[in-house]
């Protein structure tokens, strides 16, 4: 049986009702976002201080539209005025209706008009968060009324819910463009060092000899480093893959998702897959991490055990490569699915021992951990690492369990982000169960419980780790085994104890609270299409490229930063050097490696290069309840910074770029 949105069982409101639902939201946005604009210019100065002509006519602008909603909306709460509103709203949708799929076109030129004013012409006009969202509601409502006269069969809410989940998908979609660059240089802290590491399969052919693998995140580096197995490959080609495989792989996540719905309109199937790629970039949930999400969604199949069994090894042998704390991810996710399909009383079987239900999934679990673990055995093997030190830093950093909650590094804090992300969904899934007790077995209640808790608790501990706890990326696994369990409930296809079709709790505001927390969380773009001087990066990657060719000739030339610039051969007639990048050097900081650190400080005392590249280095220490990643610039500090400016000093700045380089000191 397949899911519909034009099935009884999902509620709704009537056109009217959804109207005046969208025209009393626009109206609070709107009144919001008036209060915000005239509060910016009177603090810049432009509408008080220094008259603005664009300032005034923006903001009458937002003024006459707040006042339009306004109107509308007691128009549309008097039942004389309303049924006039809505004879005319059904005349202009009928005659919409005349030009087909034309009306799909008409709503995606309505976003496109929104990217171009929003987020091109008059970004730093409409640059605050509630600005963005009633100018996006706004946009939302007209684009719903063009899908309405093109499909009508779902109502204006649902298509009101459904354009949102697109339009919103569609400007992260549009936020990533910028970073698809050929601009020379970094585009953030340690934004370039990752297509180094990812390069390092590739290190023979590209520096002329072999380099140790990258110890962290593996798969991710796999995965972001295939490009270089085409010759040439340029730094804009690898920026252009990795945005596809956040956009592509978080959407295909949730496709194989609805897959296992039997949904049987597409445009809920794309919607869907949307939403929960929305869902997952709330983390963000990364990339590398969804291929065991996908290979498990995908390929189980509690009928054919043995295709389930290869699917969660395979899944399992890619997150032994990953991260420690995604081992069992796959053989959760599979015993997740088999306990939401599969009832542990079955009609005419009788009732099942718990340990008859339950050995499948032990064995799933059992060989899943060894397979990851294997994994990691054999990838710490052929790696190239003398010992096993750098696999271990996470289990000798610090723990800052202050991050849990608001700080000055992620002021919302892990705990409250992480509730509000999964809240209504946990809610969805409780109400289900407190309404409907007697579908559910406690075998299987207790089974989805633990695995839940087991990964609420490791993703915190994970986020307090130093060098996290900035957003809630660390609390992946937990959001991919809530966005399943909360979806499988949601439409309905958790399996009955009592054989019948299970009778779903989802009331309408809790509803429309799933569907809107992870559009809302979306939102903050900031803003994206900031502009990059590619003239002046030239002329500096030119001095850049003089001086290491320079002092290429008194030695080695180390860079810390910016190394893929070697990388990508845009610095030239140097020998490569595979110590001390940036990314290692910070992991050997905050878990205070002393081997690594003391021959790196040997190095430096010996004067082994001629010239380093850096990021200027400052002996700064920072306060925790002040400053963000206080504690990692700390360790920075003692243990990197405070070396360097011992035994070198600065030999020239390039300002547009931020990067120092250092020489030995006389």
């Amino acid at each position: 049986m397949g899911s519909s949105l034009t099935s009884s069982s999902w509620p709704t409101l009537s056109n009217y009702k959804a109207a005046e639902l969208f025209f009393l939201v626009a109206f609070g946005t709107a009144t919001a976002a008036v209060r915000q604009m005239i509060t910016q210019y009177q603090g810049s100065g432009n509408m008080f201080g220094q008259f603005s002509w664009n300032s005034l006519v923006l903001i009458t602008l937002t003024i006459g539209l707040a006042t339009a909603e306004f109107i509308l909306l007691v128009l549309l709460l008097q039942s004389k005025t309303r049924q006039r509103l809505v004879a005319a709203a059904e005349k202009i949708t009928k005659w919409l209706a005349r030009f087909g799929w034309l009306n799909l076109v008409a709503a995606l030129a309505v976003l496109a008009m929104y990217v171009g004013l929003v987020l091109c012409y008059f970004d730093n006009q409409f640059h605050t968060y509630i600005q963005r969202v009633w100018l996006l509601w706004l946009t939302t409502g007209i684009g719903a009324w063009f899908l309405l006269a093109w499909r009508r069969e779902i109502g204006y809410m649902w298509t009101l819910m459904v354009v949102c989940v697109l339009f919103v998908f569609g400007l992260k979609a549009v936020s990533y463009l910028p970073e698809v660059t050929s601009y020379p240089f970094s585009l953030g802290w340690s934004e370039a060092s990752r297509y180094y590491y990812a390069s390092l399969p590739y290190a023979k052919r590209l520096y002329g000899f072999s380099v140790p693998l990258s110890p962290w995140h593996p798969s991710r580096y796999l995965l972001l480093g295939l490009p270089f197995m085409i010759p040439g490959v340029s730094l804009l080609v690898l920026r252009a893959w990795q945005v596809t495989l956040w956009l592509v792989l978080s959407f295909l996540s949730g496709w194989v998702l609805a897959g296992r719905f039997r949904i049987r309109q597409w445009g809920l199937v794309v919607t869907l897959a949307c939403w929960a790629g929305l869902f997952l970039l709330q983390g963000p949930v990364y990339y590398h991490l969804l291929i065991p999400v996908i290979l498990v969604l995908w390929g189980f199949d509690r009928l054919r055990p043995w295709k389930t069994l290869a699917m969660v090894l395979l899944a399992s042998a890619w997150a032994g490569i990953s991260r420690v704390n995604w081992f069992p991810v796959p053989a959760f996710l599979a015993t997740a699915l088999y306990l939401l399909e599969k009832p542990v009383y079955k009609e005419g079987f009788g009732v099942r021992s718990w340990l008859l239900y339950s050995w499948p999934v032990t064995i799933l679990g059992v060989l899943g951990m060894f397979t990851a673990a294997a994994s990691q055995a054999v990838y710490i093997a052929v790696a190239g690492y003398p010992d096993n030190s750098f696999f271990h830093s996470a289990f000798t950093s610090a723990l800052l369990w202050y991050r849990l909650l608001p700080s000055a590094t992620y002021p919302q804090g892990v705990l409250p982000a992480i509730l509000e992300t999964t809240g209504p969904l946990l809610i969805l899934v409780g109400g289900n169960w407190v309404k409907n007790r007697h579908d559910w077995h406690i075998l299987r209640l207790l089974g989805l419980g633990s695995i839940a808790l087991v990964l609420l608790v490791g993703g915190l501990v994970v986020s307090t780790k130093i060098g996290g706890g900035s957003n809630i990326h660390n609390m992946d696994a937990f959001i991919v085994f809530i966005l399943v369990v909360g979806t499988y409930v949601g439409f309905g296809r958790f399996a009955s104890e009592t054989g019948r079709p299970a009778s779903v709790w989802r009331p309408l505001v809790l509803l429309l609270l799933v569907i809107i927390m992870p559009v809302l969380r979306n939102m903050d773009l900031g803003q994206p299409f900031q502009e990059r001087d590619k003239v002046q990066a030239a002329y500096d990657l030119e001095e850049l490229n003089g001086i290491v060719q320079e002092y290429a000739q008194k030695g080695e030339v180390l860079f810390i930063t910016q190394r893929h610039l070697e990388t990508f051969q845009k610095v030239s007639g140097i020998r490569f050097m595979p110590d001390y990048e940036l990314l290692t050097l910070s992991e050997m900081s905050i878990s205070n490696n002393q081997v690594y650190l003391q021959r790196f400080y040997s190095d430096l005392r010996n004067h082994r290069f001629a010239l380093i590249i850096a990021d200027t280095q400052t002996e700064i220490i920072q306060d925790p309840a002040k400053d963000a990643f206080a504690e990692e610039n700390n360790a920075w500090v003692q243990n990197i910074s405070s070396y360097i400016l011992e035994d070198y000093e600065k030999l020239y700045l390039i300002k547009t770029q931020g990067i120092q380089l250092y020489v030995p000191q006389r």
